[in-house]
């Protein structure tokens, strides 16, 4: 093991945790049949060992509340992890979810997300070196 004590080391970055594969397959789980006990129980895995009270299968009427719960979980469990950006874009809600967030910050940046943010730019040199792309994502000319 590294020592956590040193500024500089070869400690691990945990790129996945055990809670996101959970939390990953909860949600699969859900998608495929709706609110399960196998599903719940999954959900309830990461709760439980956070110390936060467990959900019932009862609370659940279809697979929109139990998505809900779910995507509530990711955001707590897994805060400032680097995870909320894609998981909001496979979701279909980051423009909504970005833009419910205002226009502009504290230094007047402007922070409105367009369709264009749903994707990074090709680097130039990628382009230019590159026969097989001819043009850039959509919003990156």
């Amino acid at each position: 093991m590294a020592d956590q004590t040193q500024p500089r080391t070869d400690a691990n970055y945990p790129f996945l945790r055990y809670a996101d594969v959970v939390l990953i397959f909860a949600e699969a789980a859900n998608e495929l049949n709706g609110p399960t006990k196998e599903s719940v129980d999954a959900l309830n895995d990461v709760r439980t060992r956070s110390n936060a009270t467990g959900k019932e299968l009862a609370n659940f009427t279809d697979k929109t509340s139990l998505r809900s719960a779910i995507l509530e979980e990711r955001a707590m469990e897994l805060a400032l992890e680097g995870d909320r950006r894609w998981d909001l874009i496979r979701w279909g809600i980051y423009l909504q979810a970005m833009n419910a967030l205002g226009g502009m910050d504290e230094a007047n940046n402007v922070k409105q997300r367009s369709s264009k943010h749903l994707l990074f730019p090709i680097p130039t040199l990628e382009i230019l070196t590159n026969q097989g792309i001819n043009e850039n994502n959509p919003g990156w000319d």
